[in-house]
Formats: structure tokens, C-alpha cells, sequence
């Protein structure tokens, strides 16, 4: 794309702000069970795209989403004490010429293709088998307490867009961390 289609992007982009659908993200639910020695974690999220970033998708520019975990020993008085952390990247793109959209799980270094935007979302929506790390740092804690969260990575989009994506809604697609007890993980 050349300057000049760029500028215009940004200008439509940042001109035509309250026009479209507000993007959102949301965590619904994590299940965490143990297998193999390991903590694995199953993730439903819910992912609404605005206007402007379908568009934004439509003329070949992708998304990354990155999804964090992390594991924490709750303390009374100080900040929760991380015990086991990760981050799970996945990227959105259409490819014009095929008519296609691509989903990308860099963490299980898989693409998935798509006719529909709707099942491309679908499918980023569900985080499945994802291993977190070893049970046995974290077996002998009496309380731990789980934390979930999407953002969209903004250093990922090009330049022009990095402004209107950081303060705009339409572009709002970081989520609050969604919190759970691990009290009830099955081992």
C-alpha cells in the first residue's frame, strides 16, 4: 500500500470513528485441569470486531491477539506472587485473491483457513489444550488463584493505525483479567 493509501486509511480511521460497531473482547470461561504432571488450560473468549477493523482486515492488514496466563499465590498484604506465566499469540489475516481468512496459533504453530469471517472468529475464540507448565512447583500451595486475559498487540499493526488503536473503541479488543480459584483443578 503505497503513502498515500496509508494517510487515507488513518484519516478515514480516525474521521469516521463513532460511525461503526464498537470492538470488544471479553474471557467467558477457563477450565484448568492436570495431566501428564502438567497444568493445561482450556479458554471461551468473546471477540467482537467493529467496522473499522474488519475493514482494516479486508484490505490485508492482520491482527494479533495475545492471550496471557498466570499463576499466582494470593498474599494478604503485598501484590499476588507469580508462580507460572505464558502468552499465546494468534493472528487474524484475509487474503483478498483466495477470498480467504487465516487464523495462525504460533504457540501450536498451526493455521487454520477459513470462507467466513464468523468461524475465523469462532475458532480464535477457543484456546484449547494449551500446557502452561509443571504441576509439581504448584501442587504443594494451599491457595492458588488463575488469571486470564486477550489484548490486541498493538506494536503488531503498522504505523498509521498504532494512534487510533491505542484511544479509539472501535479498536478496543483488550479484555480485564478474567480470575479464578485453582482450588477445583482436577488431578
Amino acid at each position: 500500500m503505497s503513502r498515500l493509501g496509508w494517510l487515507l486509511l488513518v484519516l478515514v480511521v480516525g474521521l469516521g470513528g463513532s460511525t461503526g460497531l464498537h470492538a470488544d473482547a471479553r474471557v467467558i470461561n477457563v477450565h484448568a485441569e492436570v495431566r501428564e504432571e502438567a497444568l493445561f488450560l482450556d479458554a471461551d473468549l468473546e471477540l467482537s470486531l467493529g467496522s473499522e477493523v474488519i475493514d482494516a482486515l479486508r484490505n490485508s492488514i492482520a491482527l494479533t491477539l495475545v492471550v496471557e496466563a498466570e499463576i499466582a499465590q494470593p498474599r494478604e498484604w503485598l501484590w499476588d506472587r507469580p508462580l507460572l506465566s505464558d502468552r499465546r499469540r494468534l493472528r487474524l489475516e484475509y487474503h483478498a485473491l483466495s477470498r480467504t481468512w487465516m487464523v495462525t496459533d504460533f504457540h501450536a504453530r498451526e493455521t487454520h483457513t477459513f470462507s467466513q469471517l464468523s468461524d475465523a472468529v469462532e475458532s480464535l475464540s477457543r484456546v484449547r489444550a494449551w500446557r502452561l507448565g509443571g504441576w509439581a512447583p504448584l501442587a504443594d500451595k494451599p491457595r492458588l488463584l488463575g488469571k486470564l486475559r486477550v489484548r490486541l498487540d498493538v506494536n503488531k499493526l503498522p504505523l498509521p493505525l498504532r494512534v487510533p488503536a491505542l484511544f479509539d473503541d472501535n479498536w478496543d479488543l483488550d479484555s480485564d483479567w478474567f480470575l479464578w480459584g485453582l482450588s477445583e483443578v482436577r488431578r
